[in-house]
C-alpha cells in the first residue's frame, strides 16, 4: 500500500462527508437527544507512561471534558451526550494517582457526569477510601493491564480486581466497570463463575460489563449470557462493539434498562472496527486493511460503526422510542443517581386517568391497585424479567406477591417460552389455516393425563370453564350445576348469587361481593354451591337436585389438601348420579405435580381445565376430558376466531415441555416453604397476630386483628418503599431463588417492626399514607 492511499486508523482525522452521510441516513433519528455516555476516557499524555498508546499519542496532550464534547459533536451533531461516566486511559505504566487526579478535576464541576477511578491491586485501601470521599468518585475502573503478569489477556479477573475493592463497592453502593479477558470472554466458565459469585456475594455493588460483556466476538456474549441471567446488579455498556448479536443477547435477557450507551472515546475516533471472525475477533486497524482493494467500502469512525450495530440490534428486537431512551438516556443515570433529562410517566396519575376511561380501572379484579394499596400500588409495568418488575416510572421491584396472578410459573419473560412465541409471531400468528401446535399440545396433555382422550383450546381461564360447563350440559341434557370454589366471571357461575338477596352465596368461595348484576334472573337456582371438604353439603344438593345436575365443578385443591375420602366421595357420587365431574386446575395445576393436581391425589375427573400457568403468561386455556363427555362439543356450537391464533399453543408447548424437563413443583415448594417459615419466625419475633395459611406453592399471609385489611395495606405500602411487590399472598415461581427470599425477609423484618409499633400505638390507618385496601369486588368511584 502506498503512503498516499494508506489510512492511518490512529490519526484523529477530520470528520468527512462520508461519516456525516452515515450519521444523517441511519443514526440522526435513532439516537435520542440528551444522551448519556457510560464509557469515555479523559487523560493527560504525561500520565500514560512509555510507550504511549498510538491512539492517545495521536490526540492532544491533555484530553479534557471540553475536548470530549468538541470531538463527539463533530460526528454526533446535535446529539452529543450531555453527561457521561468518565475514567482515565489505562496503560501498564500509568501514573495511577495522577491520572485519577486529572479525572477528578475534570468532572468535579459537571453535575451531569460522574467519574470512576482506576483501581489496581497495588493501591492502598485506606488511600482509595480517602479519594472516594474527597474526589467524589462513584466507583472503579479495573483493567487486566494491572495484573501481575505480562500476558494479561489470560489473567483471571481476581488477578486485577482486589477483593477489598468489591467490599468497598458493596459498602458504598459503587460501580465496578470490568473489561473481562480470557480468550472467550463471557463464554468462559471461569468468568461466568466469578461474575455470578461476586454479584451474589456483594449485592450492593453495581457491576458494568464493559463492551457488551466484551462482545467483540458476538457469539461469546450470546453463548454466555444465560449463565448470569437473574443477577440484580449486573449491567452492560455498548462501547466499541460492532456486533449486533452481542447487544441482542443482552436485550433479550436483561432488557433495555440494563444496556447503557457507551461511546468509548477516544477509541471512537479510530477508522476501524472489530470483526467477529470464527471463535474470536479481529481489529481491522491491527492488519492495516487495504481499502483500495475494495470495490466501494470505506472505513468510518468506530463510534459510528458501533452505533450502526446497536441500531440493528434494537430494530431486530422491535424496540420503540421509550426503550431507546432507556439505553441512551435513563439507565446509566438511574444507577448513578443523576436526574433524568425527561420525566417518565407518573404511574399513579396514569391509573387515575385509566379509571376515567376503563370501567373498573383494570381488566382483572385481582390486578386492581385497590386490592393492594390504593394510590400507592404501581398499576403499570414496562419490563418484567424473572421475578423483577420495572414500572412505567422506572422503579424496580422484586415480585414477592402475585407473580402474574399465578400465570408466570416459570418467571416472567422465560427465555424458552419467549423463543417459541417469537418464532411463531415472526412466521405468522394467524392464518386461514390452523396452527399444528394445537395438535401437538393436545397429544402432550393427553400423554400426561392418560385418563383423557380429547382436548379443546381457548385463550383464558374463565371462558375455558364456560366451555367445560357447556360440554357437560350438552352431554347430559341437564341444566343445573353444583360448584365449589371460584370459577370465573361468566353467567353460569355468578348465577349462584341470584339465589340470595344479598348476593352472598359465593362469599365463601374465594371472592366475596360478586354482584350478579346483568346475569339473567331466570338463571336463579341453576348454580348450587357446596363447600370444600363437605360431602354433607353436596349430599343435600344431590338429594334435592341430583337428577337435574349437568355437572359438579370444583378445584381438586387450592389452599388445603382434601380430607381423606373427600375427592373419592365426590367421584363416587358423580358416578352414582351419572354427573360429569369437572376439575378446575386453572390456579393449582402444574404447581403440585407435573400436570393437574388431581394426579397427585389419584382421582380422575371427566373434564379438567387448565389456563394461567399453561402458557407462562401467554393466553391459552385447555379443556381435556374423556371421549364420552368431550364428544358433546361437536353437537354444541363452541367456536371463536382467536382460539385459532398461534401464540397460545406455541407458548404452552414450550412451557409444558420445560415444566416436564425440570422439577418445578419441588422448586416452588422449597421457595414457598422458606417464605412461610420466615413469616412465622418474624411474626413471633415481633409479636404480630399472623395467620399463615395456604401451601408453599400458593401461600397466604393474613392478620388475626380487627384492622386486618389496614395492617396488610401498611405492610404493602412499606414494602413498596423497599422495592418489593407484596400482598396477602405469595405465588412462588421457578425464577425465585433463595437469595430473593433472604433479602425479602430482611426487609420484612423492618416492616413487621413498624406494624407492631402501629398496633401498639393504635395508628395503623394513619401510617398507611393512603386508603385501606379493598377485600372483595367493589365499585370504583
Amino acid at each position: 500500500m502506498s503512503s498516499e492511499t494508506e489510512i492511518d486508523p490512529y490519526v484523529w482525522a477530520e470528520v468527512n462527508d462520508f461519516d456525516l452521510d452515515l450519521w444523517n441516513r441511519y443514526l440522526k433519528d435513532f439516537v435520542p437527544s440528551q444522551s448519556f455516555d457510560a464509557h469515555a476516557h479523559l487523560w493527560r499524555t504525561a500520565d500514560l507512561g512509555s510507550p504511549t498508546p498510538a491512539l492517545a499519542a495521536a490526540g492532544p496532550e491533555v484530553v479534557t471534558r471540553a475536548r470530549y464534547d468538541e470531538r463527539l459533536s463533530l460526528w454526533m451533531p446535535d446529539r452529543c451526550p450531555t453527561g457521561g461516566l468518565f475514567f482515565p486511559f489505562p496503560t501498564r505504566s500509568l501514573d495511577v494517582d495522577a491520572a485519577n487526579r486529572h479525572l477528578a478535576d475534570e468532572v468535579k464541576d459537571d453535575a451531569g457526569s460522574r467519574g470512576l477511578m482506576i483501581l489496581t491491586p497495588r493501591q492502598d485501601p485506606a488511600e482509595v477510601e480517602r479519594q472516594l470521599d474527597e474526589d467524589g468518585f462513584v466507583g472503579f475502573k479495573v483493567y487486566h493491564l494491572f495484573a501481575e503478569r505480562q500476558d494479561s489477556f489470560n489473567a483471571s479477573t481476581g488477578e486485577f480486581i482486589p477483593e477489598w475493592g468489591w467490599e468497598l463497592a458493596n459498602q458504598r453502593g459503587l460501580v465496578i466497570m470490568l473489561h473481562m479477558v480470557l480468550p472467550r470472554a463471557l463464554a468462559e466458565p471461569e468468568n461466568q463463575r466469578y461474575i455470578r459469585e461476586h454479584c451474589l456475594r456483594y449485592p450492593n455493588a453495581k457491576l458494568i460489563l464493559a463492551h457488551a460483556a466484551r462482545g467483540f466476538c458476538g457469539k461469546h456474549t450470546v453463548e454466555g449470557i444465560d449463565t448470569i441471567r437473574g443477577l440484580d446488579n449486573v449491567y452492560f455498556d455498548t462501547s466499541a462493539v460492532c456486533e449486533a448479536s452481542a447487544f441482542e443477547a443482552i436485550l433479550k435477557v436483561f432488557g433495555p434498562g440494563r444496556l447503557f450507551f457507551g461511546a468509548d472515546f477516544c477509541v471512537t475516533e479510530m477508522r476501524s472496527r472489530c470483526v467477529d471472525l470464527g471463535d474470536d475477533f479481529l481489529w481491522l486497524d491491527e492488519i492495516r486493511a487495504d481499502f483500495t482493494k475494495a470495490r466501494s467500502a470505506k472505513p468510518t469512525l468506530l463510534g459510528i460503526e458501533s452505533l450502526l450495530a446497536l441500531r440493528r440490534a434494537c430494530e431486530n428486537q422491535n424496540l420503540d422510542v421509550t426503550d431507546l431512551e432507556e439505553i441512551f438516556c435513563n439507565g446509566a443515570r438511574r444507577i448513578l443517581d443523576i436526574p433524568l433529562p425527561r420525566e417518565l410517566p407518573d404511574v399513579q396519575e396514569a391509573y387515575q386517568k385509566a379509571k376515567e376511561l376503563i370501567p373498573g380501572g383494570t381488566q382483572l379484579l385481582s390486578k386492581r391497585p385497590e386490592m393492594f394499596a390504593p394510590e400507592q400500588w404501581p398499576a403499570y409495568y414496562r419490563e418484567a424479567h424473572g421475578c423483577e418488575v420495572i414500572d412505567i416510572s422506572g422503579r424496580r421491584y422484586i415480585d414477592m406477591g402475585p407473580n402474574g396472578i399465578l400465570s408466570t410459573i416459570l418467571g416472567a419473560s422465560d427465555p424458552d417460552v419467549n423463543c417459541a412465541v417469537m418464532r411463531r409471531v415472526s412466521l405468522g400468528s394467524m392464518s386461514s389455516l390452523q396452527t399444528y401446535d394445537e395438535v401437538e399440545l393436545a397429544e402432550l396433555l393427553l400423554e400426561i393425563h392418560s385418563w383423557a382422550d380429547n382436548a379443546r383450546f381457548t385463550r383464558g381461564g374463565g371462558e375455558s370453564m364456560a366451555v367445560a360447563v357447556r360440554i357437560a350440559r350438552a352431554h347430559t341434557g341437564r341444566d343445573k350445576v353444583a360448584i365449589c370454589g371460584y370459577h370465573g366471571w361468566h353467567d353460569w357461575y355468578l348465577a349462584a348469587n341470584l339465589a340470595k338477596a344479598d348476593s352472598s352465596a359465593l362469599d365463601g368461595h374465594l371472592l366475596p361481593g360478586l354482584d350478579p348484576a346483568g346475569v339473567p334472573a331466570d338463571l336463579a337456582g341453576n348454580t348450587l354451591t357446596f363447600h370444600y371438604n363437605s360431602l354433607e353439603e353436596l349430599d343435600v344438593v344431590l338429594q334435592d337436585h341430583g337428577e337435574a345436575l349437568g355437572a359438579i365443578v370444583m378445584e381438586p385443591t387450592r389452599f388445603i389438601d382434601p380430607a381423606p375420602g373427600f375427592l373419592e366421595g365426590i367421584r363416587e357420587r358423580c358416578d352414582q348420579f351419572r354427573i360429569p365431574l369437572i376439575f378446575d386446575e386453572i390456579s393449582v395445576g402444574w404447581r403440585l405435580c407435573p400436570g393437574g393436581a388431581h394426579l397427585k391425589y389419584g382421582v380422575n375427573p371427566d373434564i379438567a381445565v387448565f389456563a394461567k400457568s399453561l402458557g407462562n403468561g401467554f393466553p391459552i386455556g385447555a379443556i381435556i376430558g374423556t371421549r364420552e363427555v368431550m364428544q358433546a362439543a361437536q353437537v354444541s356450537f363452541i367456536s371463536s376466531t382467536f382460539w385459532t391464533e398461534g401464540v397460545g399453543p406455541a407458548a404452552a408447548l414450550a412451557c409444558v415441555r420445560k415444566m416436564m424437563a425440570n422439577d418445578v413443583p419441588a422448586h416452588l415448594d422449597g421457595i414457598g416453604s422458606l417464605v412461610m417459615e420466615g413469616w412465622t419466625r418474624l411474626g413471633e419475633k415481633h409479636g404480630l397476630p399472623l395467620k399463615v395459611g395456604g401451601r408453599p406453592e400458593m401461600a397466604i399471609l393474613g392478620f388475626d386483628h380487627p384492622e386486618a385489611a389496614a395492617l396488610t395495606t401498611l405492610m404493602t405500602s412499606e414494602m413498596l418503599k423497599r422495592g418489593y411487590l407484596v400482598g396477602a399472598a405469595f405465588n412462588a415461581t421457578f425464577a425465585h431463588e433463595k437469595r430473593h427470599v433472604e433479602a425479602y425477609l430482611e426487609s420484612l423484618d423492618e416492616v413487621f417492626a413498624i406494624l407492631a409499633e402501629a398496633i401498639a400505638a393504635e395508628s395503623i390507618e394513619a401510617r398507611i399514607g393512603g386508603p385501606v385496601k379493598h377485600t372483595g369486588f367493589t365499585r370504583l368511584t
